[in-house]
């Protein structure tokens, strides 16, 4: 049986490394390279390369081919001191990706550098329940489901679309969503407009709607804009969101 001084030894004898300053200069010229960060979500979140994916040690080969679907495309990963990633490298070399990098010295020795990191503000307990499932998609997980919370949407129409797509924008945690409406609830808007109920028929739409929203995600930010859009308001209104 191999030890682990023997695996790391075969594996530096195949992958290349390059140091902290090598993937920066990557990074800043615009190099096509994919960089993964192999450490635990945990560890990612308390700070990480700002281009890095996070895709664990244990579920790399399961997801590689998401992350990378052309196996010519340059890839950098690394872990906290390079010792994960470069057996990290020999495997995915070994499933034929052509170029496999390790960073030398992992996230420590980038941070010792002195070179940009993120550290996201940690999420409640109950975001990470909440979204625990978007952190198994290798198409959202932890960097996507941040994006989200941070994102501005503007949804303008409270009615039969505009009702499920509130309702599953603030499911999937978009952080702020401003719903605009001129009308109020009418009796025979209930048979399809489901953020409303008979409770709230002659109130304003963008009332009802935002306490519904509260009540399925109380972390979004509902901004009610009971008005409806014109030529005179549209870009004074749009500029405060992303969509």
């Amino acid at each position: 049986m191999k030890t682990l001084k023997e695996m790391l030894a075969e594996a530096r004898r195949v992958v290349p490394e390059e140091g902290p300053a090598d993937l920066e200069r990557r990074l800043k010229s615009g190099d096509k390279v994919v960089v993964i960060d192999v450490r635990d979500p945990d560890e990612y979140r308390d700070g990480h390369i700002e281009a890095a994916t996070n895709i664990s040690r244990g579920f790399l080969e399961f997801r590689i081919g998401t992350a990378v679907s052309d196996p010519a495309t340059p890839i950098v990963l690394y872990c906290q001191t390079g010792l994960r990633s470069v057996l990290a490298a020999k495997a995915l070399r070994e499933l034929g990706y052509a170029t496999v990098i390790n960073l030398q010295g992992g996230y420590q020795k980038w941070v010792q550098s002195g070179l940009p990191v993120v550290r996201e503000v940690p999420m409640t307990p109950d975001q990470i329940q909440r979204y625990s499932r978007h952190f198994l998609l290798s198409q959202v997980g932890d960097k996507g489901q941040r994006r989200l919370l941070r994102s501005k949407v503007l949804l303008i129409g409270a009615g039969g679309l505009g009702s499920p797509s509130a309702l599953y924008l603030a499911a999937v945690g978009v952080g702020t969503l401003g719903l605009m409406d001129g009308d109020v609830v009418d009796l025979t808007n209930l048979q399809r407009q489901v953020l409303h109920t008979t409770a709230d028929v002659g109130k304003p739409k963008v009332e009802s709607g935002a306490r519904t929203i509260k009540a399925l995600n109380p972390d979004t930010n509902v901004i009610p804009l009971p008005m409806r859009i014109t030529v005179d308001n549209v870009m004074d209104v749009i500029k405060d969101y992303d969509l």
